[in-house]
């Protein structure tokens, strides 16, 4: 009875402890296979993110598919068409313009009118919606969702201009580019197989979640992956324990028939109790093999004697290393398993029968010649106290070896030309500038940028870009040191960080190299192209002593360089930062002003030089952030139209400017500057309409006043734009007529109503012969073209008689009024209505 309680209670301990390990094993591998799983998911995410943004954030697809739907152009030469399946296998490909309607679609490689919501239902417009929020700052969004029970990955960008300036503009909403990666059973086979996941598939019926894969679905339950998990455990329990259960079988029949014949066999006692202890020690033995296995987790199985002679090899060998069992038997283990570190058979001696697991990573030569990387596990074998050998087994770890070392590349290069990546440049700047500041080595960091590279991309196409990019990296590799640093930080933006260089004379050669190299003929598809760089320069630690600060002062110096005409390269220096922050400052205060109330309009009166009669007034614009101090437009205006806030101030004056002049007389009209740059992108006709239907002033009391530059840039679409503003019944004026470089030809294709002189020509005016016919010959001019002419800058009486005298039809100038605030001017006119006429003397009552 007690030898059968023991017997049971060995059996149900070793059951137990096999059981254990073969869960722990069944477990790890179910983690390593989600692992895997879930980082090819999100690669497959970020690569379909990096695919929208180039070809939504492309100057062509706004033409093409913005401002008008051109599938001859997107399908047919293949710019949106057919590759994106047969390449990239996107499944589904739409353009759903600003009014929420599908205006191309692409599905399975063909042409269809299939709508965005067949596919997503009420998330399209969740999607497009939120795509849209990221215009500005041109970013796209990817997202899981399920299209027919199958998992598949949205991605959603706003088309936009990219970097192509001078594109069209389109009122409304920007339209979204929608790319879909469909994953239907045979792409999840195909995902699997790939990552050594077999019978990948999404879970049908109630499944337990651990046993598969999540996938968070916006607004929906999420699409549980699951797949048939490579259970080694399980074979480790097929294997062991019917071996285990007969050996104890074994054992309880010899047992059995040892109690009930003892008694009767008295003659056998001795010999049955030398049986009785034989099978207890080969028990004993058969236990502690099969512990040691279950804890090993093995591939394969050997043991080995005291001096680490090979005495038993698992069958499993031959399929792993290609060599026959026999073979090996009777060698040493350190003919067959090498470690860089020391010998293996010394490593097995170190080794105690305590209950740590350790492994030795070491490597082998199969029978075909390739070289595999494994992890030893070993425990000595001993017998009453003494090692009489060693047992272990062998994991082949070679491809998850090679898997960390490739994203751990991968993590530290850049994909396209295989330089470093900012987060390596950050980790070998780091390592340089880690000392003390009076130990440090001078390091110059260059932040380069290609000038001119954005037609490439735009004319030649995405692969020729970046078969440039490539031979730049080549290319500026000839100008580095051994010690040198060459990184990608993305784009056509390049740093390079220099060690060794003490002087400006030798960065400076160090950067004509540069310039030298990049200025060479680009071959591109057949066509010769040349670019060119901007270069910024900051130095440690004569400049800063932090990765972050090194580079933010490079950058700044970049900026400087492109903002002094690209082409060339510029040293940090303090004043460079100020300069900056001053200018965000301004810019943030600027673009607060409106909603602050910090704007203020002044009235300068315009007079016709015929009756002495005020006509109307200019509406002079100034910005008023602390009183009583003034901010003259020459100091905000250029940045407003650099950061796109003239549009909004240009607004708030234009529904100013008609609000006041709406409450004066009806024969007053008002006078508003319009920007070039506000010109030429915004929907200014339309914005005029608005404004006019909003106020309530008549058009005709409306005067623009345009500079003639705006006709130099795309003539076509100033005529259309002009075009548009005459019909509303607006009047345009030519303001600083004489300061640009227009021909005076656009004076009879543009159709103007009135020219202003340039105040230049009154400085020497009517003193100046050249002054005089000057003038006179801007006033015969306009009156050929049958042009109200306007003098700027009446200075003083001798001026205004003169004007008149030569058939002037209006001016305005400090000797007829300064610019005043509203409530000024509408006094002035108070006064105008009461005194009509100018006096004797010919100046104004």
């Amino acid at each position: 009875m007690v030898l059968g309680c023991m017997l049971a209670a060995v059996l149900l301990t070793t059951i137990l402890i096999i059981i254990a390990i073969a869960v722990r094993q069944n477990s790890t591998a179910l983690a390593q296979e989600k692992f895997l799983l879930r980082n090819a998911w999100q690669e497959r995410q970020r690569s379909i993110l990096t695919d929208i943004r180039d070809y939504a954030f492309w100057g062509e697809a706004w033409e093409h598919l913005h401002l008008r739907v051109d599938k001859n152009w997107a399908f047919t030469q293949q710019n949106l068409g057919p590759g994106l399946y047969q390449e990239y296998h996107y499944e589904g490909v739409f353009v759903v313009d600003g009014s929420g309607r599908t205006r191309y679609a692409v599905i399975n490689g063909q042409l269809s009118d299939i709508p965005l919501e067949a596919w997503l239902g009420k998330q399209s417009n969740v999607i497009v919606q939120q795509a849209r929020a990221f215009i500005s700052e041109e970013r796209a969004l990817v997202k899981n969702t399920r299209i027919g029970g199958s998992p598949a990955i949205v991605a959603a960008a706003p088309i936009t201009t990219g970097k192509v300036p001078g594109l069209s503009m389109m009122p409304g909403p920007p339209s979204v580019m929608i790319f879909i990666d469909r994953y239907t059973q045979n792409k999840l086979l195909a995902l699997g197989n790939s990552i050594g996941i077999s019978n990948m598939r999404v879970a049908v019926g109630p499944q337990a979640s651990s046993m598969g894969l999540a996938l968070a679905v916006e607004q929906s339950e999420p699409v549980q992956i699951v797949w048939d998990s490579g259970k080694s455990g399980d074979h480790l329990l097929i294997v062991t324990l019917p071996l285990l259960a007969l050996t104890m079988l074994m054992l309880g029949i010899i047992s059995r028939r040892v109690i009930r014949h003892a008694m009767d066999n008295a003659r056998l006692s001795d010999w049955r109790f030398e049986q009785l202890r034989q099978s207890q020690r080969e028990l004993s033995d058969s236990e502690a093999r099969f512990r040691d296995v279950a804890e090993a987790s093995s591939d394969w199985i050997w043991e080995t004697d005291a001096r680490g002679v090979l005495t038993y090899l698992s069958s499993r060998f031959t399929a792993v290393t290609g060599y026959d069992v026999a073979v090996q038997l009777g060698k040493p283990i350190d003919c067959l398993l090498i470690s860089s570190s020391q010998p293996v058979s010394e490593w097995m001696q170190r080794q105690n029968s305590g209950s740590d697991r350790r492994t030795l990573r070491c490597h082998f030569h199969s029978a075909q010649g390739e070289e595999r990387i494994c992890s030893l596990v070993a425990k000595p074998i001993e017998i009453q106290g003494n090692k009489v050998g060693f047992r272990g087994t062998v994991s082949d770890i070679t491809l998850e070896v090679e898997a960390q070392a490739r994203i751990q590349y991968l993590s530290q290069h850049d994909t396209l030309t295989g330089l470093p990546n900012r987060h390596r440049m950050n980790e070998f700047l780091s390592g340089k500038l880690q000392v003390q500041p009076a130990a440090a080595q001078p390091l110059v960091m260059f932040s380069l940028d290609l000038d001119h590279f954005k037609p490439i991309n735009d004319l030649y196409g995405h692969a020729a870009g970046d078969r440039v990019l490539n031979e730049v990296s080549q290319r500026l590799r000839v100008c580095l040191g051994a010690e040198d640093l060459l990184a990608r930080q993305g784009g056509d933006e390049f740093i390079l960080l220099l060690s060794g260089l003490t002087s400006d004379e030798e960065i400076e050669a160090r950067c004509h190299c540069l310039m030298d190299e990049i200025r060479k003929p680009f071959n591109v598809v057949g066509q010769v192209v040349n670019i060119g760089a901007s270069i910024g320069i900051a130095r440690a630690p004569q400049d800063a002593l932090q990765p972050e600060e090194l580079l933010r002062m490079a950058d700044i110096a970049l900026y400087q360089s492109k903002n002094l005409g690209r082409n060339r390269w510029v040293f940090y220096s303090p004043e460079m930062s100020e300069q900056l922050v001053q200018r965000r400052e301004m810019e943030r205060a600027l673009s607060q002003a409106v909603t602050r109330d910090e704007l203020r309009l002044f009235y300068q009166p315009r007079y016709s030089l015929h009756s002495g009669k005020m006509d109307g007034a200019e509406a002079l614009l100034r910005w008023q952030p602390s009183p009583p101090a003034l901010v003259m437009p020459d100091s905000f205006i250029p940045l407003a139209e650099e950061t796109g806030l003239i549009i909004p101030i240009s607004d708030w004056v234009l529904q100013r400017a008609c609000r006041d002049a709406l409450s004066w007389p009806d024969r007053f009209y008002v006078s508003v500057n319009i920007s070039p740059v506000e010109f030429c992108r915004g929907d200014l006709a339309g914005r005029i309409a608005t404004i006019l239907q909003v106020t309530g002033l008549p058009a005709e009391r409306l005067e623009l006043e345009i500079t003639e530059n705006v006709t130099l840039e795309r003539p076509e679409k100033a005529l259309l734009i002009m075009q548009r503003l005459k019909v509303l019944g607006v009047r345009l004026t030519v303001d600083d007529f004489g300061s640009g470089y227009a021909s005076l030809g656009y004076l009879k294709a543009f159709p103007f109503d009135g020219l202003k002189m340039d105040r230049s020509y009154m400085k020497d005016f009517p003193h100046s012969q050249q002054a005089h016919s000057i003038v006179n010959g801007i006033i015969g001019l306009g009156k050929a073209f049958s042009l109200v002419i306007t003098a700027e800058g009446i200075e003083n009486a001798e001026q205004f008689a003169e004007l008149r005298a030569i058939a002037c039809d209006e001016g305005q100038g400090y000797y007829l009024g300064r610019p005043m605030p509203a409530v000024d001017f509408m006094r002035l006119l108070e006064t105008a209505e009461q005194n009509e006429a100018i006096n004797e003397t010919g100046q104004p009552g």
